[in-house]
């Protein structure tokens, strides 16, 4: 993939459609290229935050743990970022994500990620944005869950 391809794409994951041209290439210059194959984890819950991963071609399952093992809670795909929730706390990974197809996903460094979020207050709101749909999508898995507790 070129570099004109890479920006393309990040231009069009919402956080980073209003980000100055030269903080997209900024981030695009320095980030690390990975290739998983289906089944192969990115990273897993528990694990330290230091980067940032936004998904190019595939997909991965977001995975919890349970005392009955892992539980699916999302799926992302291609153009959507995965690991800013734990970079953004500081705190270990609240998460696994796994591919569920080959995948290939660009990392950002969490330092330089957090410095590109915080110092565009475009890209800050749309962060928000995104990070409340995730809650959004939370509740609703728990309530799910729980409603499959309460009728089994």
């Amino acid at each position: 993939m070129s570099i004109d391809d890479e920006y393309e794409l990040l231009r069009s994951i919402e956080l980073f459609e209003s980000l100055d041209p030269i903080q997209l290439k900024r981030l695009i210059f320095v980030s690390q290229r990975y290739q998983l194959k289906a089944g192969e984890y990115l990273f897993h819950q528990g694990d330290n935050s230091d980067n940032v991963f936004a998904i190019v071609h595939g997909e991965c399952a977001v995975l919890v743990d349970s005392s009955s093992g892992e539980i699916p809670i999302a799926l992302q795909g291609s153009g959507e970022l995965v690991g800013e929730m734990a970079v953004i706390t500081g705190e270990p990974r609240n998460a696994s994500i796994r591919a569920t197809t080959d995948c290939e996903v660009i990392g950002f460094e969490s330092d330089l990620f957090i410095s590109t979020v915080i110092n565009d207050p475009q890209t800050a709101l749309s962060m928000m944005r995104l990070l409340s749909a995730r809650l959004v999508n939370l509740r609703n898995q728990v309530e799910v869950l729980s409603r499959d507790r309460i009728n089994s």
